[in-house]
């Protein structure tokens, strides 16, 4: 009986470069981007996972995963904007107010 023999893998090195366009792709892309990049560039989902975990998550969570120091840091900007907004409109109110007194 003859052994089967055992088919080669062929393994494909990826350059820096081609690392961050596929990277920048799964971005782009959005929600399914990794399986889209998949297909398009022929690399495997544990590929690119391992290359994200490399690369400090660079797949962006915002909505779903955030944290919650992230959450409240984001509420914090926004009450920052508000507030300023607000006192914008206060000093044109008080400006009014006082050019309105000034006729009496």
């Amino acid at each position: 009986m003859a052994k089967a023999k055992k088919a080669k893998r062929k393994v494909k090195r990826y350059s820096a470069s081609e690392k961050k366009a596929i990277l920048d792709f799964i971005t782009k892309q959005g929600r399914g981007g990794q399986t889209k990049a998949v297909a398009k560039f022929g690399v495997t989902a544990a590929t690119i996972a391992s290359w994200r975990l490399k690369d400090g998550g660079s797949g962006v969570k915002t909505a779903k995963g955030a944290s919650k120091e992230l959450r409240a840091v984001e509420e914090l900007a926004r009450l920052i904007k508000e507030i300023s907004t607000v006192e914008a409109r206060l000093e044109k109110l008080k400006k009014a107010y006082q050019k309105a007194r000034a006729k009496l």
